[in-house]
């Protein structure tokens, strides 16, 4: 026994060291959640995200919600007040988000004393396949709320990930770059390149498709559904809008339901339509690769969302969508594909 308990130091110091490593290498910045350090791995946005928003509950009342996608709505075209409130932005985007993920986070906002008062959330073609439960088993997505199920099943999880030599280097180098990139996570949730609204100018050549499927209702529906009801039910004003997605990826998510999805969401709420071959879609310029758009369409979506006037022409970028006009707006976006 005596010397096992003087052998127990030669087999605890290099675990206490391997932890400290991991901790301060800390990939996915979920150790450093209030003080993320800029390095070429991704963080796990939702969970440092939702956690900053929670402990500093007053300090915003304006979410934008959805994948990736929606980093590149600008603060230039928000609105700044609601009803005489003034609004407080932050741009709550995180990788592969759905819509189970965006209502889970409203939920928590609330139940912490968030005072949520406007909500815009972008859908798309990930919205119509991606699944709580996939981003859940995965270190760059799991949600804040799988923190809040079991803080040391979190922490564990992300404790066992091999240390980055390359990553550490980085973490542990922060230049004045680094510092302003940071100040605008902290800011408004995003990087610079999502801030620039300029009209491009260059050409490019479109570039090939996302894969994706339409597996039909069930969760992203219901989610979109409940977080409606949520909306409403606490006086929290809406606004759904479909993501102007690059055509490569647009056919290929067409092809495998995406206005069967869009067809489903009309059935549960209004939204407003950026979806289609359009002058945006059809030209890379408009786009940084197969997913994302630049910040000057995410302007001109804005432009449509907080206009006064609900257009419901549905050939027209930004038309609103109801029950009572989906099917010629889905009978068009057929014909388009042709």
């Amino acid at each position: 026994m005596k010397k096992l308990l003087k052998r127990l130091p030669l087999l605890i110091i290099p675990v206490l060291i391997y932890v400290l490593v991991v901790y301060v290498n800390d990939i996915f910045n979920v150790f450093h959640y209030d003080n993320i350090r800029q390095t070429s791995a991704s963080g796990n946005e939702n969970y440092i995200k939702t956690r900053y928003v929670i402990e500093n509950p007053d300090k915003f009342n304006a979410f934008i919600l959805g994948s990736s996608r929606v980093a590149n709505l600008p603060k230039d075209g928000l609105p700044s007040e609601l009803n005489g409130d003034m609004l407080s932005w932050y741009n709550m985007t995180y990788p592969m988000g759905c819509p189970k993920d965006n209502l889970e986070t409203i939920k928590t906002f609330l139940k912490n004393g968030v005072d949520v008062k406007y909500v815009v959330m972008g859908i798309d073609e990930i919205s119509m396949y991606r699944k709580y439960e996939e981003n859940a088993g995965d270190l760059i997505y799991k949600q804040y709320q799988e923190y809040e199920a079991s803080p040391i099943r979190f922490f564990y999880s992300y404790l066992k990930v091999k240390p980055d030599f390359k990553v550490l280097k980085e973490s542990l180098s922060q230049t004045t770059s680094n510092r302003e990139e940071t100040r605008l996570f902290y800011d408004y949730g995003v990087e610079m390149p999502n801030l620039d609204v300029k009209c491009p100018e260059k050409d490019a050549e479109m570039v090939g498709s996302l894969g994706c499927g339409y597996y039909g209702g069930s969760e992203s529906i219901d989610a979109i559904k409940e977080l409606v009801i949520l909306c409403q039910e606490n006086g929290i004003e809406l606004k759904i809008f479909t993501s102007p997605v690059l055509e490569s990826t647009y056919r290929e998510a067409v092809s495998k339901g995406y206005l069967d999805f869009l067809s489903d969401v009309a059935g549960v709420t209004d939204f407003y339509n950026f979806s289609g071959l359009n002058e945006y879609t059809t030209d890379m310029r408009f786009y940084f690769d197969a997913s994302h758009y630049k910040p000057y369409v995410g302007l001109q979506i804005e432009k449509c969302l907080f206009d006064s006037k609900k257009e419901s022409d549905v050939a027209v970028f930004g038309a609103y969508i109801t029950e009572s006009n989906v099917n010629e707006l889905i009978a068009r976006l057929e014909d388009e594909c042709k």
